[in-house]
């Protein structure tokens, strides 16, 4: 027996902020009473989530269709299939109830047809298939109904430095038009949707590639003094202007240099979206009588850094 799915529709006519599922499904097929009476079988199948297998339908109870009153549990004793002569069959429609202020309620009209198709009742139900509606406006296609507000909800960051980081995750909630588009409420909220939450960096969507605001240091030593390279460092050049100098780099490797206007240099690559990092402890050790001249790339907020 064919069911008919009937999928969610977003509140306002929005998109959802994640994977949406189908509504249960609706189905009624007529039965036939001893005495020659019609009734409706209603089937109610379960929601099935992200590609799922529908589970098998469940009787939910009948419905009259002459009275559209609906009776909860199994078919009526002696309700069967109806013969040859009672070749009644049902359809489902999914229409809409057009206020005169302009709302829409979507509901269910059941059908029932005789054995050459002609419509001899119909039974309108709210969109559970159970409970009896009475249309107050003009039923029509939903298609038919005038474009009302709609809403979106956007996940955003707020960049509150000139970097990737520190960042604040919240959402964004928008009121459009939904024909032309334009903006006609918007709130933030933080991730629980109901916080109020208000923007102090830079908004824009979330995981961009926000470079980190590097700048250079120069720095000249003369003997005695002892250097040690600050974490973050991505390079560094050193020019020795009088000898002996000694560099020990984090392996402990130990190199003396003596010949003045001698340069060296170190740089380690970038990474995703972030600079590079020599590794540390890295040390310039410059005796009495000897200098030298660094030349050092670090990330702006550490420049304090010595």
């Amino acid at each position: 027996m064919p069911v008919e799915p009937i999928p969610c529709a977003p509140g306002g006519g929005g998109e959802p902020p994640g994977p949406s599922c189908c509504a249960p499904s609706i189905a009624s097929t007529p039965l036939c009473l001893e005495d020659g009476s019609t009734i409706l079988l209603v089937l109610r199948s379960a929601c099935a989530c992200d590609g799922a297998e529908p589970t098998p339908p469940e009787v939910v109870g009948w419905l009259d269709p002459v009275t559209g009153d609906f009776t909860e549990g199994p078919a009526p004793a002696g309700a069967g299939p109806c013969g040859a002569d009672d070749c009644a069959s049902v359809s489902l429609l999914r229409l809409c109830d057009q206020m005169p202020d302009g709302d829409c309620v979507p509901f269910l009209r059941h059908l029932v047809h005789d054995c050459d198709g002609a419509v001899t009742t119909s039974t309108d139900t709210t969109l559970d298939g159970l409970t009896a509606y009475t249309v107050t406006g003009v039923a029509g296609d939903c298609d038919d109904c005038p474009c009302g507000p709609s809403t979106k909800i956007i996940p955003l960051c707020d960049y509150l430095g000139p970097g990737p980081a520190p960042v604040v995750q919240f959402l964004r909630h928008l009121v459009y038009d939904c024909e032309t588009g334009a903006v006609q409420e918007q709130t933030d909220t933080t991730l629980d949707g109901a916080t109020p939450y208000t923007p102090v960096g830079e908004v824009a969507e979330c995981g961009q590639c926000r470079p980190t605001l590097m700048c250079p240091t120069l720095l000249g030593l003369s003997g005695p003094e002892s250097w040690t390279m600050p974490e973050g460092t991505e390079s560094l050049a050193v020019t020795v202007a009088c000898g002996p100098v000694t560099v020990t780099d984090c392996a402990g490797n130990a190199t003396q240099i003596n010949e003045c206007g001698t340069g060296f240099t170190w740089a380690a690559p970038p990474g995703d979206c972030v600079p590079g990092r020599l590794c540390t402890p890295f040390t310039v050790d410059v005796p009495e009588g000897a200098a030298v001249y660094l030349n050092y790339l670090i990330p702006c907020d550490m420049r304090d850094v010595s």
